[in-house]
């Protein structure tokens, strides 16, 4: 079976084309949105095609931020952010996305939760000027903490927050936007594509044209190194970690990815989560709630949550410690290899998914 090398690390995707790219024109790109940059790597006979694809989902790209920004004035997350308490009318798109992710934090009982944009501003995440609050502060953003007091209705595309609240959809808009750039690269019908938007990467292959898997790679925190692979033909892989953006004071590490009911980031006995499915919104979502959750929980709730066919998903966590990995049965039972180097430092667990009801 051939093979493209897609080494999906926590912003940069390392790719090297095997013998599956050698019939194809590659045309790249990158374009700096979504606070990172973002790769672009097309494959296909028509080279004119597989820019105009590219071109086709920078477009798309552009025209979503500026949906979901919560900083872009006019931004429909903007207008929410800046209504007062007052319902507001937004794009379908927006009061759809919304709508999932209070489905999602219903799910996880909070662990994920698009109402903690205040602890966001209040660390410094939002504006890269770190600060560490005192308790008083913290306590005081929590009270406008709690995706309950939000309203979405997405027949009329109008939102409500409590008054003082604010959202943040960076834990889900990269989802979202991932599927409709895998929809570009399948209406425009290239040979294949991988795409990177930090964090979460796109893969997409026409099985019409080729049989091919990527071989997906998964960093070893705080190192660059990659430490293990698995072959997929699955479309979105997403990587949340705690050492993918953080600040240091007083030789503290203070990482971005806040838990919703403590109200700073999140005392995770995980490094590193990796969710692989078929619908990137929902994947996005659950690498966040699954850090915050942590290992015992994440594993309680893949074992207890029924998914539809499409929602199905695989799942690699690393250890705090850097020294233990858990990944469900399917992801052991496909060509997953742990390099050479890191077999003796780290232990394996399977998450037996066959026992989800």
């Amino acid at each position: 079976m051939r093979k493209a090398i897609c080494l999906a690390l926590a912003f940069i995707i390392m790719v090297s084309s095997l013998c599956a790219c050698s019939n194809s024109d590659k045309v790249t790109d990158e374009m700096f949105a979504l606070d990172t940059i973002i790769t672009f790597s097309v494959y296909d006979n028509n080279k004119a095609l597989a820019k105009e694809t590219i071109d086709k989902c920078k477009r798309e790209i552009t025209r979503l931020e500026k949906l979901f920004s919560a900083t872009l004035e006019g931004s429909d997350v903007y207008n929410i952010n800046h209504s007062n308490g007052e319902k507001i009318a937004v794009s379908y798109e927006t009061a759809t996305l919304i709508k999932r992710a209070l489905a999602m934090s219903k799910s996880c009982d909070g662990a994920f939760d698009i109402s903690v944009y205040p602890l966001v501003k209040l660390w410094g995440f939002d504006s890269k000027k770190y600060n560490v609050p005192d308790k008083s502060e913290i306590t005081d953003a929590l009270r406008f903490v709690n995706y309950l007091d939000i309203t979405a209705d997405n027949n009329d595309n109008y939102v409500t927050l409590k008054k003082g609240m604010s959202i943040d959809l960076g834990a889900v808009a990269k989802g979202y936007i991932a599927e409709v750039v895998q929809g570009i690269l399948l209406e425009k019908d290239v040979h294949h594509g991988i795409i990177n938007l930090g964090g979460l990467v796109v893969t997409y292959s026409d099985s019409d044209k080729n049989d091919e898997d990527f071989t997906i790679g998964i960093e070893y925190p705080d190192t660059g190194e990659v430490f293990a692979q698995f072959d997929t033909q699955i479309p979105f892989t997403v990587t949340s970690g705690s050492y993918q953006r953080f600040f240091e004071e007083n030789g503290v590490r203070y990482h971005h990815i806040i838990d919703p009911k403590l109200g700073s980031p999140a005392e995770s006995d995980i490094s590193s989560v990796t969710v692989i499915g078929f619908d990137g919104t929902y994947c996005d979502a659950l690498s966040t709630a699954f850090f915050v959750m942590g290992i015992d929980k994440t594993i309680e709730y893949v074992k207890t949550h029924t998914d539809d066919e499409d929602n199905k998903y695989s799942l690699i966590i690393l250890s705090k410690n850097k020294d233990e990995l858990y990944i469900t049965s399917d992801i052991a039972e496909s060509d997953f290899t742990i390099y050479k180097e890191f077999e003796n430092k780290i232990k394996i667990n399977v998450i037996d998914v066959n026992r989800i009801s």
